[in-house]
């Protein structure tokens, strides 16, 4: 066997104790754990768009399985829509995990086209969010999503898992956000959905990482409720 083989085994070993380790801390700990936010208070208007409630799914709610949920349709005055999903869970567990886009997605018949980053703005800097497209054959959706944890802002999903476990070891709060935003590409206006879709997340991302972080809405943010819950994250 070569060093290379035997590097690759041996990641594959170390990565199999992690994943072990990590489902014995959520069985046997007592974690901290947090309040939940109000995620109604994210504004109802923003940068030109209004938000729109979208019906609950008890069966989607179940599967999901998460604390705090908000789903809502923003649309601005040229009909361009933004989807915006956050589902909050104060402490996961084994049947109370994050579901990741890139499992998602497939599973609901949508093929990942392209996967990325993208730079946003994010109080006084830049932040890396992971960006997707993705096609049912029919219609063609951009996705920005994140985690938002304690510890800051993750894309990478083996790197959450690490901080879950990290936090779960150390009997500290493992609460943490999925926060996405999506709007359809269409032929010819895809790089302009692209742009808006960045800048609608600029804006509205302040306020919700304000509320996820117990800080409350951003200045000027809405305290009116005004949330909803999908089928499944609602695809998109």
């Amino acid at each position: 066997m070569d060093r290379m083989k035997r590097r690759r085994y041996g990641f594959i070993i170390v990565l199999l104790a992690v994943l072990i380790a990590y489902t014995h801390a959520l069985r046997s700990r007592d974690i901290e754990t947090s309040r939940a936010p109000f995620l109604g208070s994210l504004p109802e208007e923003i940068g030109g768009y209004t938000g729109l409630i979208e019906a609950e799914d008890p069966e989607a709610l179940k599967l999901l399985d998460a604390d705090e949920t908000l789903f809502r349709r923003y649309r601005n005055d040229s009909g361009r829509t933004v989807w915006l999903y956050i589902g909050y869970f104060a402490a996961p567990h084994e049947n109370s995990q994050i579901h990741s886009p890139k499992h998602c997605y497939p599973a609901a018949g949508w093929n990942i086209l392209t996967e990325g980053s993208t730079s946003i703005l994010l109080g006084e800097g830049k932040v890396a969010v992971r960006h997707l497209v993705i096609s049912n054959g029919v219609e063609k959706h951009a996705i920005l999503y994140w985690y938002s944890c304690a510890d800051g802002i993750l894309t990478n999903e083996f790197a959450l898992k690490l901080n879950q476990m990290k936090n779960s070891l150390l009997s500290r709060s493992q609460a943490t956000a999925f926060v996405r935003f999506s709007t359809q590409l269409t032929g010819g206006e895809e790089a302009g959905a692209e742009r808006d879709l960045v800048r609608f997340a600029e804006a509205l991302a302040p306020h919700a990482e304000g509320v996820l972080r117990g800080g409350g809405a951003a200045p000027g943010a809405s305290n009116r409720a005004f949330s909803g819950s999908t089928t499944s994250e609602r695809t998109p």
